[in-house]
């Protein structure tokens, strides 16, 4: 009979493809998977309804769409703040980070599983029940350095030091731990003394990529693009519309994501105000399964973190990966991980000095003022994602990981 895996997210379908790549993996290396999310925004149902009408595993969805159901969450949670500072307990600590850790840790406690794998520390304290319930492994799949994700100023220091109490609790039990980057394995293994976790990169398959035809032949140009969930600040937006202000190339700067108001408002008088409001194009998202194909089109693509917290010091997105395997240069802030890649991805991924727009400029110019350097720059990137940075290779890390966990579980 297959071991059954049980993945558990407080995050959408149709927003975590991380998720979705790993429940398509361990379904195709014989496991029965299992994965529990959340529904909570309408934005993004087509999107979870696209992922569920497709794959070949189970999946379920706690519904906290609704305002009542938000409400009493949201009040278990205050009640359980209060009350943990009298007498911090396990139950507590979870209920006070999270308003969906109550319901997570119910579904999840009632599928019997081998192996239940938690993403996001408010899905940890859910997994480690979950597998005292049915006497079974967790491990834990960090994307970012949680400890790291809010600034490190007091306002801050009660909800990170809960998420260090959860994660240190928890950790050291964990069958194994995986990290997006080698700097959030790094700082993992250092703050919680466990073992390295084991890198496996948040990259793309080969059959998202298009062909070397398409990469050769941009369609757009000269450009330079960015992409996410939502657009705002802390991202080097802002010093990439300065910099194509500046840049004798004269590009256009395409930033995809949801837009927010003020935000938007703000990068479109500033562009105004420079005089390149013709060259600043504003998109709306996409699926994540679409967006290799979309960088394709365009020359360069832009990795823009400004390192406030730490953990945007040394993570490593999936934008760098989405570009390379879609053949662009990845134009990227000087920040400590994307130094690192740099130098492993070299020819293909150029540093500019965080939040300088000068220093930007300079680097556009250099690429797309000199086609020649350009077009050695995309067959470099296209090679890179063929050959490295992929999920069919990554994958397998991922696989061999958990088979090893699940046997050292039945042999122990």
């Amino acid at each position: 009979m297959k071991q059954r895996i049980v993945i558990l997210t407080p995050g959408q379908l149709g927003s975590n493809p991380r998720v979705v790549k790993e429940a398509d993996a361990l379904h195709a290396a014989g496991f029965d998977v299992h994965v529990i999310a959340t529904k909570v925004s309408d934005f993004v149902e087509s999107r979870d309804r696209e992922v569920l009408a497709t794959v070949p595993w189970t999946a379920e969805r706690i519904a906290f769409d609704g305002l009542a159901v938000r409400r009493r969450e949201r009040a278990v949670q205050e009640v359980a703040q209060r009350m943990r500072r009298l007498a911090p307990t396990r139950t507590l600590d979870a209920l006070a980070q999270s308003a969906f850790a109550r319901q997570l840790a119910r579904a999840a406690c009632r599928r019997s599983a081998a192996l239940t794998i938690a993403h996001y520390p408010a899905a940890l304290s859910a997994a480690a029940a979950a597998a005292r319930t049915h006497e079974g492994l967790f491990a834990f799949d960090a994307e970012d350095f949680h400890p790291g994700d809010l600034p490190d100023s007091p306002e801050h220091s009660a909800a990170t030091d809960l998420i260090r109490r959860i994660e240190g609790r928890h950790l050291p039990g964990a069958a194994y731990v995986t990290a997006a980057s080698p700097g959030i394995a790094d700082a993992y293994a250092k703050t919680y003394a466990i073992a390295r976790p084991t890198v496996v990169l948040n990259v793309f398959g080969l059959d998202t990529a298009p062909c070397e035809a398409a990469v050769a032949r941009p369609a757009l140009g000269p450009s330079i693009y960015w992409f996410s969930q939502v657009r705002g600040p802390d991202r080097g937006l802002e010093c990439a519309l300065e910099a194509i202000a500046q840049a004798k190339s004269q590009p256009h700067l395409y930033l995809r994501g949801t837009g927010r108001q003020p935000f938007d408002e703000a990068l479109r008088g500033r562009a105004d105000a420079l005089g390149v409001a013709g060259r600043l194009h504003l998109l709306d998202p996409e699926p994540p399964s679409q967006m290799v194909r979309l960088a394709a089109q365009y020359d360069l693509g832009l990795v823009g973190e400004t390192g406030t917290t730490h953990n945007r010091r040394i993570a490593l997105t999936n934008k760098q990966f989405t570009y390379l395997l879609a053949g662009v240069p990845a134009v990227m802030s000087d920040v400590p991980a994307h130094v690192d890649f740099a130098a492993e991805a070299d020819g293909a991924a150029f540093l500019y000095r965080t939040e300088d727009p000068a220093s930007l400029a300079k680097v556009l110019d250099d690429l797309i003022g000199d086609p020649e350097r350009l077009a050695a720059a995309r067959a470099r990137a296209f090679a890179l994602g063929r050959e490295r940075y992929n999920w069919d290779r990554e994958k397998a890390v991922l696989v061999e990981t958990v088979e090893r966990a699940l046997h050292k579980g039945t042999t122990r």
